[in-house]
Formats: structure tokens, C-alpha cells, sequence
């Protein structure tokens, strides 16, 4: 097999020159140098892996193109867990080079302290462990049953430095950890968490801020707000969070939203139901109300649930004046 160089540009300005095989993808060759990029679910339907060819020549695989539209496609971007490649490149990742650099430790232990289904679809799961854990609010860890080799991933929605996560987990037909969830899990049933991942996070800067969520998409947001709302600087930013759900019956953590509205009076909540909407809900999609929003131009837009909504989100966003380079999504299936 041929070699070839690759190099990898970092958020922090770092780079770093590796060498990989003609027809490796560029996650591979750089796990052979000891680098690990962010990945999640490796066949191209997850987003976690996007990044930017700056130059050279690569082959992509398969994948979701709601993961990857055809425009971003055509602007460079790509999946690095499945992006083969063909010569010389250069590849700009949208995180620090610490994220690849750090070893992976050990799985945390965990226990059920509370599970309770919150609303149609969705449980509310609560995991106490032995020692703070300290995040971005926003990020994720992988979760899987004691004894089990199947991870999924779930954002925390709760505040960082606790020993009690907090998650709100979509119940999905066939799923595997939804069936655990379902059939087996119950109050005291151990897990194993990883440390925390992902580079969806609040960023901390003084300018307006757009969340939209699809579905338990809000989990993170919860996240980012709580972590803000006790601080008086941070409440004087304009906020507004916009939360998608199928149905009123899908909708959940309003009693949290409405404390944060009384902590944090200027913070604007919409929701949207795409049928059978509950009370103040608009009937069809979240990503309709951004436009009568009067969101200024240099927004931080953070968008967060199903590719389609994401997508949606975006340009919906980029027709209100704000511009793409300036969101940042984070995609479920």
C-alpha cells in the first residue's frame, strides 16, 4: 500500500503531520499514531466526526446525508470515519488538540438512583457516582448496563461537578438500551459511563444566543442553561431557546423551564408541536419561529436533535441573517 502524509489542524492552532495508508480513513491512520479523533458511531450516520478537507484528495463512503447536506459537502466538509484516503491532504478538525490526545480512562461505575418515563417517549434517568464529574455543559458520555460491550450516547442535563447525572433518554422501538431500559433496568441496576466527550458546548462569550432543540435535543441546552442562570453577566445576554417536539405529549422538563423563566425573566422559551400541541405551543415546527425571533446577525446558534431538524435549523437560521459558520449542531438518530 502507498503512504501518504496527512496533515491535521487543530482549533488551538495546533498541527500535527502523520502518515497513513492509501485507502485507510483518516480516523485509522491517525488511531495508528496514537491520535484519537472524535468519533461515535463510525459508519457515517452520527456527524460527531465532521471536520474540513483544506487540500488533497479523499474518497467517501457511505453515509447519511442529513448528516452531511450536499452543500456543506461541497464546501469541503466531510466524515472522518469514513473518509478513505486517495493522496496528500490537510484536514482542519473544529476542536483542540488536547481532545485527540487524552487518554481514555477507565469506565466510571454508576447506579439507577431514579428512572420515571416524563413524557411519551421519554424517561427521565438519574446516575449517581462515586466521584464528581466535571464537564462542558453541553457534552456527553457513553453509557452501557454492567457487563454489556454496546455504548450509547446521552448529553447531560444537569450542571457540572456532581455525583448525580441527569439524563433524558428517547425511547426508541428495538433499541438496545431502550429495551434495557424497558425490560430489565430498575432503581439500584449498575452501569459503566465514560468520561465526558464531545465538542458541542456553551461557549463562553458575550454574544446573543440561539438554542433549538428536537426532542430530547433539549437535554443539553438544560445543561447550558442551568450553568448560566445563577450568574447575573451571563443572564444580561440575550437568550432564546426554541424546543420541536412531534406532539404535546412529547414535551418535557417544563417545570425546570419554568424555574429558569423566574430566575431568568429576559430568557425566551417558544415551543412548537408538530400536532395535538399543549397550551402556548405553536403547531408545526420549531425552526418556523426563528425568523420572527429578530435574532441580530452575530448570534451563536446552537442547534441540537434529529439531522433533518438540524438542517432545517440551519437554513432557516441562515436566512435570518445569521451565518452558518457561526452555528454549531449536534446530531441524533
Amino acid at each position: 500500500m502507498t503512504t501518504v502524509s496527512i496533515t491535521l489542524l487543530f482549533s488551538d492552532g495546533a498541527a500535527r503531520r502523520i502518515d497513513g495508508q492509501c485507502g485507510e480513513s483518516v480516523v485509522q491512520a491517525a488511531s495508528k499514531a496514537g491520535l484519537g479523533l472524535l468519533t461515535d458511531c463510525s459508519n457515517g450516520k452520527c456527524g460527531t466526526c465532521a471536520a474540513t478537507l483544506v487540500s488533497g484528495d479523499i474518497e467517501l463512503g457511505e453515509y447519511d446525508r442529513a448528516v452531511l447536506p450536499d452543500d456543506d459537502r461541497a464546501g469541503g466538509a466531510i466524515l472522518t470515519c469514513i473518509s478513505r484516503i486517495l493522496a496528500p491532504c490537510v484536514v482542519e478538525l473544529p476542536y483542540e488538540l488536547a481532545e485527540a490526545t487524552a487518554e481514555e480512562l477507565p469506565p466510571m461505575a454508576g447506579c439507577i438512583a431514579a428512572m420515571e418515563q416524563v413524557a411519551s417517549e421519554t424517561v427521565r434517568l438519574e446516575v449517581g457516582v462515586d466521584a464528581e464529574v466535571e464537564f462542558q455543559p453541553g457534552q456527553y458520555v457513553r453509557i452501557r448496563p454492567e457487563g454489556s460491550e454496546e455504548w450509547r450516547s446521552y448529553s447531560m442535563a444537569c450542571v457540572s461537578r456532581t455525583r448525580m447525572l441527569v439524563f433524558y433518554i428517547r425511547l426508541v422501538e428495538g433499541g438496545y438500551f431502550s429495551s434495557w431500559l424497558a425490560q430489565s433496568a430498575q432503581v439500584g441496576s449498575r452501569l459503566e459511563l465514560s468520561e465526558p466527550h464531545g465538542s458541542f458546548f456553551l461557549r463562553k462569550e458575550a454574544r446573543p444566543r440561539l438554542f433549538v432543540a428536537g426532542g430530547t435535543g433539549l437535554a443539553p441546552f438544560l445543561a447550558m442553561l442551568e450553568s448560566v442562570a445563577d450568574d447575573p453577566a451571563e443572564r444580561q445576554i440575550p437568550t432564546a431557546l426554541l424546543v420541536g417536539v412531534r406532539t404535546g405529549a412529547h414535551l418535557f422538563a417544563q417545570s425546570q423551564l419554568q424555574a429558569l423563566k423566574q430566575k431568568w425573566p429576559s430568557l425566551q422559551v417558544r415551543l412548537a408541536a408538530e400536532a395535538e400541541p399543549a397550551e402556548s405551543c405553536h403547531t408545526g415546527y420549531a425552526t418556523e419561529l426563528i425568523a420572527g425571533l429578530g435574532m441580530p446577525a452575530d448570534t451563536r446558534v446552537y442547534l441540537c436533535g434529529p439531522p433533518a431538524m438540524v438542517e432545517a435549523g440551519r437554513s432557516a437560521a441562515q436566512a435570518a441573517g445569521m451565518p452558518r459558520r457561526d452555528m454549531l449542531c449536534e446530531r441524533f438518530t
